[in-house]
C-alpha cells in the first residue's frame, strides 16, 4: 500500500473514451487524454478531505494539472500530486 504524505494525493489516471453523436466509441491515446484520474489515496494534511471537513475521497474522480511525479509501483503506473495540482471533481 501507498501512502502520501503532508498534502500529497496519489492518483490512477483513467482513459477516457469519446464518443460520436452516432455512437461509435473512439479510443484515445495517452498523450492526448487529459489529466483525470480517480484518488488512490491522500495525505493526512490534505484541506480538501473528507476528514479535514473537505469534499476529496478515495474513489473521487478528478482532473489534475501537469505538475506530477509518475510513479510505478507494482506494475501499475500512479501519479502523485499536490493537493493544490487538483483542478475539479467530477460528479
Amino acid at each position: 500500500m501507498i501512502r502520501p504524505v503532508f498534502d500529497n494525493v496519489i492518483i490512477k489516471k483513467v482513459n477516457e473514451e469519446e464518443t460520436t453523436s452516432s455512437g461509435i466509441v473512439m479510443a484515445v491515446s495517452k498523450e492526448d487524454s487529459a489529466n483525470i484520474g480517480v484518488i488512490f489515496a491522500i495525505g493526512e494534511a490534505s484541506v480538501l478531505s473528507v476528514e479535514n471537513g473537505g469534499e476529496l475521497e478515495v474513489g473521487s474522480k478528478v482532473i489534475f494539472s501537469d505538475n506530477y511525479k509518475k510513479l510505478n509501483y507494482k506494475n501499475e503506473e500512479f501519479y502523485i500530486v499536490h493537493e493544490e495540482e487538483l483542478l475539479a471533481i467530477l460528479n
